[in-house]
């Protein structure tokens, strides 16, 4: 038996674009090509219907499914620009083995332009990334940017940096204008520190970090154990404002949490950003860790969950925003038996989300929540 998709579509408009985010999940498990092709028919009806055009796109799914997944994205039709999603592999859990698919499209006279790297038209993975300019504002989102190599993985996260950083100088820009990163982290736990190390290195290069006493200028981020599925140690997502660094809120520290660099993770809680559709609050991977950086309730399920979604609403207040401004969340869950716990209170608070199994980046961390909301008032009116 299939179980019918559940089909989410939040909002962001403005005058002259909308942000669309589209979260897709089977209601419960069922076969894996079934649900795929209901979901991308879902997501085309959807898009379609709103007038929507790719800007990113994530499948969450399990090796063996992902083969499935990607042949059902046929159902897009005219809506494959052929870049290519990114794609995420978890654990099964309590859809099965697929978990989801996560799309941000754009609503406006203009197009996101597909990309391509280095003139590599003849090869499947050339165009990665989207560039859309709608007046004189610019938006780039590059997906699954993942160099691989048969080379230790805190190589592999060097020269997937490296890549990154070539590529958005290609296109006139550079670190300074990244609002975001994902970092899909192959058994983070066992190489956490190398890739902290290989972060935190770049960064430094691109001038993010300053040596001194200087505040370093970090993209919110997500650093999660969830593999892709070229087999590479890591892979990266980000969005990038070209001519627009000045106009990103990064908040280092916010909500109950203060700075991640201050223990070692070069990364800001939450960015506000000037999306198509609105001011946008774009919320890092958050877990159950305290104002010093340790991890809390250890042991504790339900602690964790608890923690953890107390720290993403205190970060949403700070921005002006509370739970029915949630566009899109990522859940994710360490065990089966967390997603369960997680599930039987009833899921998220009314967030259109998509919960997956799959580790956080220390052992003794259950789970994690990021998410996007908005609109963000503008500062001056905020209460």
């Amino acid at each position: 038996m299939i179980s019918a998709p559940a089909v989410r579509l939040r909002a962001l408009a403005a005058p002259s674009a909308s942000d669309l985010y589209l979260t897709l999940t089977p209601d419960g498990p069922g076969d894996c090509a079934g649900q795929a092709r209901d979901l991308y028919a879902a997501a085309r009806g959807a898009l379609v219907s709103a007038g929507g055009r790719l800007f990113s796109e994530r499948i969450f799914a399990s090796p063996e499914a992902m083969p499935d997944v990607l042949a059902a994205r046929a159902a897009l039709g005219e809506l494959d620009d052929a870049v290519r999603p990114t794609r995420v592999l978890v654990a099964p859990g309590h859809t099965g083995l697929l978990a989801g698919i996560q799309i941000h499209a754009v609503r406006s006279d203009a197009a996101p332009v597909p990309v391509g790297c280095w003139g590599k038209a003849d090869s499947p993975d050339a165009c990665f990334a989207r560039d859309l300019r709608i007046g004189g504002d610019r938006w780039l989102a590059l997906s699954e940017v993942s160099p691989g190599g048969e080379v230790p993985p805190g190589r592999q996260a060097q020269r997937m940096f490296h890549c990154a950083g070539c590529f958005l100088r290609q296109c006139g820009t550079d670190m300074h204008a990244v609002a975001r990163t994902w970092l899909w982290l192959l058994d983070v736990c066992d190489w956490y520190a190398d890739l902290n190390a290989a972060r935190n290195a770049f960064f430094r290069r691109e001038g993010l970090i300053a040596d001194g006493n200087g505040r370093p200028r970090l993209p919110a981020s997500t650093g999660i154990g969830l593999g892709i599925a070229n087999g590479a140690a890591c892979g990266l997502d980000l969005i990038a404002l070209p001519g627009r660094a000045g106009r990103i809120e990064l908040l280092e520290a916010g909500g109950q949490q203060n700075s991640a660099y201050a223990y070692g993770s070069a990364f800001s809680r939450a960015a506000v950003v000037p999306m198509p559709g609105g001011r946008t609050l774009m919320v890092s991977g958050t877990a159950a860790i305290d104002r010093a950086g340790r991890t809390e309730c250890v042991g504790d399920i339900d602690g964790q969950i608890d923690a953890t979604i107390r720290h993403v609403r205190a970060l949403l207040a700070d921005a002006g925003c509370d739970d029915a401004d949630v566009l899109t969340a990522l859940v994710y869950c360490r065990t089966p038996e967390v997603e369960r716990a997680f599930l039987a209170r009833g899921g998220n608070p009314g967030w259109p989300a998509i919960t997956m199994v799959g580790d956080v980046c220390r052992p003794d961390l259950l789970f994690e929540v990021e998410l996007a909301a908005g609109p963000v008032p503008a500062r001056e009116a905020r209460p």
